[in-house]
């Protein structure tokens, strides 16, 4: 098979998969299409065609518009020259602009895979849902992380059923900064050893629990237990509420790779009190540092997290319950030492990226084969 991945944004992921893809024989050419600082070309082990700008560089209105009109220019050239079997397309850098790009690949007698990381995009606009319906009705087969996703994009974008591909999101290791040790870590934070670290990680908004957390903490009243809070306040509201607190330490800028590294080893717990999500990153970020999590059982996240084998889940999402389920995983350090072990094992196991790449692989065997119309097995829905 020869295949053409276009990934203007999850480069991480993209180069993971990419790495796994190429070492299968049945793959007879792979190339990336990616930005031009994707940083994971000799990770990902393939072609790169390097078509789309730069993400961090300031540009104006217009020169945003040339640079995109150019790169869907490279892009277009791209798939005519590779005359791919199968274009997967991770994302879209402009969606509402971009979609012109599968009917090119169509015509060029490829088939055509979609990722859904999400169902919709976080911050969907009105057109998004009527827009992504149309996509979803033109390409042969879309892959998603969970069921839960899988399910949304039946039930609400009418999405056939068997186009639908469950496989799970793999460890994310490329950009992932070297752990230090746990007692290197604490110092470096000043946390003491007997302190049960819990971690809130990544971009602050209200759907991710961080009031029911300190709720939580209210009610415990735990001096060895402490919270260290991480991340952009996206809104702006989690300085007021975590001002004059002794029991949290709050970092709120985008944190660094070696800071991030440093706060997953510290922990004892990573806490994901979530009240609405399709699929984390925070999570997988988490499962890569292979740390104990505490998530909510809702959407996605529970598909990712083996009740007290990979993790905890929290079932209601409320404070009382949350600080009920501290006080008891904090009784249990062996529990918590068993979950590490048992993620580091799936990591190699069901999580693999070879196993995810051999899935991947199905897929695009189906959707050629079949003109999307694959069968719905249990080895393509399971995560």
């Amino acid at each position: 098979m020869r295949v053409l991945i276009h990934a203007p944004w999850p480069a991480e992921y993209t180069a993971e998969l990419a790495a796994a893809l190429g070492a299968r024989d049945d793959i007879e050419r792979l190339c990336l299409v990616v930005r031009r600082d994707f940083a994971y070309a000799e990770a990902a082990g393939c072609a790169v065609a390097r078509c789309y700008p730069a993400a961090r560089i300031k540009r104006g209105r217009l020169q945003k518009l040339t640079a995109h009109a150019v790169a869907l220019a490279r892009t277009a050239a791209c798939i005519w020259r590779e005359r791919p079997d199968v274009l997967h397309v991770q994302a879209l850098h402009q969606p509402l602009l971009d979609w012109p790009l599968l009917v090119i690949a169509r015509l060029r007698g490829a088939r055509l895979v979609w990722t859904a990381h999400n169902s919709l995009p976080h911050e969907s606009g009105r057109f998004d849902a009527a827009l992504f319906r149309r996509i979803y009705r033109h390409v042969d087969a879309v892959i998603a992380h969970t069921r839960f996703t899988a399910d949304t994009l039946v039930r609400e974008l009418d999405v056939r059923n068997a186009k639908v591909h469950v496989i799970a999101h793999g460890p994310l290791t490329l950009g992932a900064a070297p752990a230090p040790a746990r007692d290197q870590a604490r110092r470096a934070l000043g946390i003491a050893d007997d302190t049960f670290m819990l971690l809130l990680f990544g971009r602050l908004r209200p759907y991710k629990g961080l009031d029911l957390l300190l709720a939580a903490l209210d009610r415990l009243q735990d001096p060895y237990m402490h919270l260290v809070v991480a991340g952009e306040d996206a809104f702006g509201d989690a300085t007021g509420q975590l001002q004059g607190r002794d029991d949290v330490s709050a970092d709120l800028r985008r944190v660094d790779d070696e800071s991030t590294a440093r706060y997953f080893a510290a922990a004892d717990l990573v806490v994901l009190p979530y009240r609405r999500i399709d699929q984390s990153g925070v999570l997988m970020l988490a499962l890569t540092y292979r740390s104990a999590v505490l998530a909510s059982d809702i959407g996605g996240l529970a598909e990712s997290i083996d009740n007290e084998r990979t993790g905890f889940l929290l079932d209601p999402v409320d404070a009382e319950t949350l600080a009920a389920r501290l006080a008891d995983i904090k009784s249990r350090p062996d529990a918590l030492a068993d979950v590490r072990r048992q993620i580091a094992a799936d990591e190699d196991g069901q999580r693999g990226w070879p196993t995810l790449a051999e899935r991947t692989a199905d897929v695009y065997r189906s959707a050629i084969s079949r003109g999307g119309a694959s069968s719905n097995t249990d080895q393509s829905r399971r995560p």
